[in-house]
Parts: C-alpha cells; structure tokens; sequence
C-alpha cells in the first residue's frame, strides 16, 4: 500500500488561504449557488447570491442555519457520507442527493471542495439540479447504488489509490463511529484506530503485505482479522476485505466480534471441566505434548496422579451434591500449591493430573507431600457439615526414551495404586 507523505495542515492553510473580504468577492463573482458550511457540524456560514436564488431565501437567512433545514435531514446525512479529501481549492467529484427543498423534492448535483478562510478550515458545497434521468441515466443508477450500499450488514469503504476516503456508507459510521474529520488522511486511521504503536506496526504490516499480493496477482486480498479501537473506548474485531478495482479501492469491514467470542467460549468449555474449571483430560494432553516437545530428554518433568480417597462413601453418606462441592474445594486447595506453570486438570470422578514443569528430583516430592498435607490438614465443610478428605499421590519423573506423557502417566498410575494398596493417605513415587 503506498502511503503519501502526511500533510502540514499549517502549511496548507497558509498556501491556500483567503480573507474574509476576498471571499465575498470570489462568491459574489462566482455564477453557481455556493454554500460555505462549518466543517464539523455542516452548519451554513455563509452563501452567494445564486445560493438565494436557488435555495429561494434572503442571503442573510443562511448565517448559522444547520444544512439539513436547506436540503432536509436525507440530504444532510448524505452530505456528511461523502468523504472527499481533495486539496483545498479543488472541487471534488460531483455526485447526487435527493434534497427535500420548500416542501418540493429535486434531485441534487453536488460538488464538496475544502476552503481555507482567515485560517479556519471551511467546506464550500455548490449545488445545481441534475439532469432529467431519461438524459443522465447514471443519475437514478447512483441513487438505487448508493441506496443497495447503505443497506448492506458490513461497513463499505470507497477510497482513493492512495488510501485517502471518498466515500463510506452507514454501517461503516456505525461500526467505527469516528467521522470524516477526525479520519482526514490514512494516517489518522492508523493512529485512532490502533493507539498501540506496536499493534499499529503489524497491523500496517499485515495490510501493506496483504494489499501488495493481492495487487500483484489482480485478485481480492486475502481476508483477515484485526482488534480495531472505535471511537469511545471499545474494541472491535474487524475482518478486513479488500480488491482493487480501477482507480479505486474498495474495502469491506465485516464485525466479527460476536462470533469470535462465541467461538473462544466454545473452545473453552470444549477444553474445560465444568464443575472445577481445571483443564479437562484433551487438554491436558494436547498442553503435555507441547511441554515434551519443547524440552529435551533430559528435562526435568514430573506426573503426578492424585486420587481423592474413599470418595464414594462421601457420596454415598452425604449426597452427589455435597461430593462436588468437596471435588471443587480439592481443586482450588490443589491448584494455591502449585505453579502457574504447572498444568492441572480433572482425569475424571474424582482423579486429577498435574505435570511438574522443569521440577528437580528434589522439588516435586516436596510438592507431593505437600498437596498431601494440605488436604489432610483442614476438614471441608460443606452446608455446616465438616469432611475428613485425604488424597493418595503416585508420581513418576519422565524417563528419558519417553517421548510422550502416556507412558510417564501409565507409571505414575501404577505408584498411585501402590500408595492406595499401602493405606491411602500418602505420596509414593515410582523412580
């Protein structure tokens, strides 16, 4: 994407400005209907003497009168949807409004140039009727285009080979809220829309590279997806479309927001266990294989497999219910002693998993130990009722012929039954 070099609006303003005197001259020279408006708010300062003519008021009835009471609000708001960034002082192109004038409803052609007054930067708009459309067939197409474009579900974008905007339609307004004049140049796009700067690097990155092989191949970028600040201090996450087409470029913005928040929702209760939030068994071995490929065979790596102990006669005397509860506290107590590093995760019923990650021989059997004297400690009290809970650890270090965590877990599980088969209540592991 070729960026131009941003513009000096001071200087811009020096080389093209006028005095107020030099103005009413140039308009009342000029023979079209002009109409200087405010550049924010579109609020009428001044018009010629044709534009009296034409709108069927005194000149002086314009001074401070919003737009929208000259064309109607339909007209107004279409005025305000073409983003002509022309240089001040060129007009740019015309395009055409149904205006609602005197009760009476005519078909516009509309020219919007910038205009520089005594240092304050002014929008001139000069206004003619259009052409019949039996002899301008152009003019109804541009309507029903214009129309079908404010309809779509996804922002539009209309812009120059240099990225400058000529023309956005409603849901673009909408999804990014930011207005013409705050997004005067691509580089006020860039900065409102990723004040990161470095987000900002590699979304220009991702836009410039996509933009240059789509342009090179003649065909449509390949779509993606980037986290865009809109106005207000929210964040969207925008799919970017984009084909260049002539002398223009045309940009689709999808919101995909929503759905890629339900997509991460879904992923994580795909991978979750839902009565501990501990990682589920998939995800614990999608999560160890990465750790065992990262690492070499010497790394130090410990599984142990954690059995809640009788947990059937809990169930059994005090309810399914009240057994959750006490699966719920073991994780938590389980999950404080542990590392962030570690991964933790429910095998199912009442076994549970952790990987050590880069524990010392020395390490993890303290660590066991003390998951063990950790549950002991404190009865769990659920609905006013206190329950002695122990917990049986086997553990095994990762041998280093073991290129998987299976085997490790198959050996772990075998010292967890000898911990059971030894009273219950204890750590052993397999060396």
């Amino acid at each position: 994407m070729s960026v131009p070099k941003p513009k000096d609006p001071e200087s811009e303003l020096a080389q093209f400005g006028r005095s107020r005197e030099e103005l009413d001259f140039w308009l009342t020279c000029t023979g079209a209907p002009l109409v200087v408006v405010e550049k924010q708010a579109l609020t009428v300062r001044c018009a010629n003497r044709n534009a009296s003519v034409f709108f069927g008021m005194e000149t002086s009835a314009f001074t401070n009168r919003p737009i929208g009471e000259l064309v109607g609000n339909e007209a107004a708001h279409m005025l305000g949807q073409i983003w002509s960034n022309a240089p001040v002082g060129i007009p740019g192109e015309p395009f055409l409004v149904r205006a609602v004038m005197q009760g009476q409803e005519r078909l516009l052609m509309v020219q919007v140039s910038k205009l520089v007054v005594e240092g304050e930067l002014l929008r001139l708009f000069t206004f003619m009727d259009a052409p019949p459309q039996g002899s301008v067939a152009l003019a109804g197409w541009q309507e029903n285009i214009i129309a079908m474009l404010n309809w779509l579900p996804f922002g539009f974008e209309i812009a120059s080979t240099d990225d400058q905007i000529q023309f956005v339609n409603l849901q673009f307004n909408e999804m990014f809220a930011y207005s013409q004049d705050e997004i005067e140049s691509i580089e006020d796009w860039w900065r409102l829309c990723y004040p990161d700067p470095d987000y900002r690097q590699h979304a220009k990155t991702m836009w410039e590279t996509s933009i240059a092989a789509a342009r090179a191949e003649d065909r449509e970028m390949t779509p993606f997806e980037l986290d865009v600040a809109i106005k207000g201090g929210t964040s969207r996450t925008i799919q970017f479309r984009h084909r260049t087409i002539g002398n223009f470029n045309v940009n689709l913005y999808l919101d995909v927001t929503r759905e890629r928040a339900y997509v991460r929702e879904m992923k994580v209760l795909a991978e979750t266990d839902p009565l501990t939030g501990l990682m589920n068994r998939r995800r614990f071995f999608e999560a160890a294989a990465r750790l065992y490929d990262d690492r070499d065979a010497h790394s130090q790596l410990a599984v142990l497999m954690l059995d809640v102990d009788h947990f059937k006669r809990i169930n059994d005397v005090h309810g399914h219910g009240v057994g959750d509860m006490v699966l719920k506290e073991f994780a938590e107590r389980c999950a404080g002693a542990i590392r962030n590093d570690d991964l933790f995760a429910r095998f199912g019923g009442e076994e549970f998993v952790i990987l050590l990650a880069g524990s010392s021989a020395a390490q993890a059997p303290i660590i066991g130990e003390r998951l063990c004297a950790l549950i002991r400690a404190q009865p769990f009290e659920v609905n006013g009722v206190q329950i002695d809970v122990t917990v049986s650890i086997g553990a095994a270090f990762r041998m280093a012929e073991e290129a998987s965590v299976e085997p490790t877990i198959s050996r772990a599980d075998r010292a967890l039954y000898a911990a059971k088969h030894a009273g219950r209540d204890q750590l052993i592991f397999e060396l």
